[in-house]
């Protein structure tokens, strides 16, 4: 159940205080809406999918040392810090694919990978961070502050295969086929999942994709190509991504017959919830163009679409990310989405989590309101609160106004 609010919108500040309003273009005729839960949320469950290839060692350095950056930010919410729980899993997922198949194993690309198995606590500890609010303490599983452990949880390496699989791990995390993973999803928490990579994803539907000779010099250009030429298409000037050039209007190949539909994590993760609303998609990741397609050497390869120098004077770069940029917004409402081609990672990680604290901590609005009788001492607003049956898959249940 969903208690409704709606009101005009104004040229005076209504809504939550202590809050800095922009000034706007108020249309009097326009009609704003909030939905409020009509038993408010605390709580969200916090997945970070962090890639652990060979070339991630700059940006997983920059996320474990800004991280408390973003929780300065949840800490800030009305309330204080949300009851969470935080996992860190990884994209590799070996050579295997959605059909059942695998691969031989080629290099770091072993078997079924990590399949979405949670990153424990060293020692044997827990399989995900817990720091909830019980009667006004916390309850936590970890020692230390809790950007300290997610460090500990987010040393995820970079021996993972160079074939990520980020959405099929994120399904394999979240979808109750690793035991090790139970009890990080709870009912009725908000659920977040947060995308860490330099390199678009490649969740296979067929192993087929790892056809060839490993022995050749050039096997792993030309599989990493195979993933870009399956997994998507452009427009302008021509489809044909063999074609030496750049490209325009870029989007995932949607009959693709190696490389799986975005919808198929996109309808999963909205599955998890009554309510899709109750799922929130970030990404930090490469920008999604310029596109072009390069020789290297013999070999046709995708240019990077994005780069900068590193605190250590290293060049890095990142993939267009045309994928992951249609799997976000397949939440219109509830996504955000940064670059990982900056050298501090502090702007996109508090981007996300104040995106993340509006979802959670926000039960008001947010524009401004109008004064429909500005005759009358003080603000004269006009509300009407609507009681509403929410249910999966059936019309809205008006109860009262």
């Amino acid at each position: 159940m969903r208690a409704t609010l709606a009101a005009l919108l104004v040229p005076l500040l209504g809504g939550c205080p202590d809050r800095e309003i922009a000034g706007v273009s108020v249309d009097q005729g326009t009609v704003t809406s909030k939905d409020i839960p009509a038993v408010p949320r605390h709580d969200v469950d916090i997945l970070f999918l962090i890639d652990d290839s060979l070339s991630m060692k700059e940006e997983q350095a920059s996320l474990k040392a800004n991280f408390g950056r973003f929780i300065d930010v949840l800490e800030a919410i009305p309330g204080g810090l949300p009851s969470v729980h935080i996992g860190v899993a990884t994209p590799n997922m070996g050579t295997s694919a959605i059909d059942g198949t695998k691969a031989p194993s080629i290099g770091t690309c072993v078997g079924t990978g990590e399949n979405g198995k949670l990153r424990r606590l060293p020692g044997g500890g827990a399989s995900f961070l817990s720091d909830l609010s019980v009667n006004g303490s916390r309850q936590r599983n970890y020692t230390g502050t809790l950007a300290e452990a997610f460090s500990q949880i987010a040393e995820v390496g970079t021996n993972g295969c160079g074939i990520e699989q980020h959405l099929e791990a994120v399904k394999h995390a979240l979808d109750g086929s690793n035991p090790e993973n139970a009890g990080f999803l709870r009912k009725d928490a908000y659920l977040a999942v947060i995308f860490v990579q330099d390199e678009d994803d490649c969740s296979l539907a067929k192993s087929t994709l790892f056809d060839g000779n490993p022995n050749d010099a050039t096997y792993g250009d030309a599989v990493n190509f195979r993933c870009a030429r399956e997994g998507m298409e452009c427009d302008t000037p021509d489809t044909d991504l063999t074609v030496i050039g750049p490209r325009r209007d870029c989007h995932p190949k949607y009959d693709s017959t190696v490389i799986a539909p975005i919808d198929r994590y996109s309808d999963f993760l909205k599955s998890l919830k009554g309510d899709e609303r109750d799922v929130f998609v970030a990404g930090i990741v490469g920008d999604p163009g310029p596109v072009e397609t390069i020789k290297k050497g013999s070999v046709t390869v995708l240019k990077q679409s994005c780069e900068y120098t590193s605190a250590t004077g290293e060049k890095q770069f990142a993939y267009p990310g045309i994928r992951m940029f249609d799997f976000l917004a397949q939440f219109p409402t509830h996504n955000t989405s940064a670059s990982i081609c900056r050298e501090d990672l502090t702007g996109g990680l508090t981007q996300i989590a104040r995106a993340l604290a509006a979802e959670v901590g926000a039960q008001c609005f947010t524009e401004q309101l109008a004064d429909m009788d500005p005759d009358q001492d003080g603000v004269q607003y006009s509300c009407t609160v609507t009681d509403t049956r929410r249910v999966p898959n059936q019309p809205d249940e008006e109860l009262a106004v």
